[in-house]
């Protein structure tokens, strides 16, 4: 079952910034209702967390129109994925990027939005 949960810890700039209230979680994927993107990237780590159960948590999933700092913030990139409060991936996710991220730690995409 999907956790879903309002607000989470954001990048500007390349630096942390927490939304309140912060959501607790390894995984957060901020998305919308009706983004087909956001429906692929939930299907991706859906499928992912039957491959690898030990390395992939339930995500928390966070409406970024429940949120008026998120909708202003990302609300134009959606889905954002996020792995230990840091993005990973915006738009879309790709496995190797995501498995990367949680193996050995996020890095920051070379461009954010």
């Amino acid at each position: 079952m999907w956790r879903h949960q309002h607000g989470m810890a954001a990048l500007r700039g390349g630096e942390s910034r927490p939304l309140d209230p912060p959501v607790e979680g390894r995984v957060v994927i901020v998305t919308r209702q009706g983004c087909h993107f956001c429906d692929e990237a939930i299907g991706l780590i859906a499928h992912l967390r039957q491959e690898y159960r030990d390395l992939v948590p339930e995500p928390m999933i966070v409406d970024v129109d429940t949120n008026e700092g998120l909708r202003s913030r990302w609300g134009d990139h959606v889905p954002v994925t996020f792995v230990d409060g840091a993005l990973i991936a915006y738009w879309t996710l790709d496995a190797d990027t995501f498995l990367s991220a949680l193996r050995d730690g996020p890095s920051l995409p070379a461009v954010l939005p």
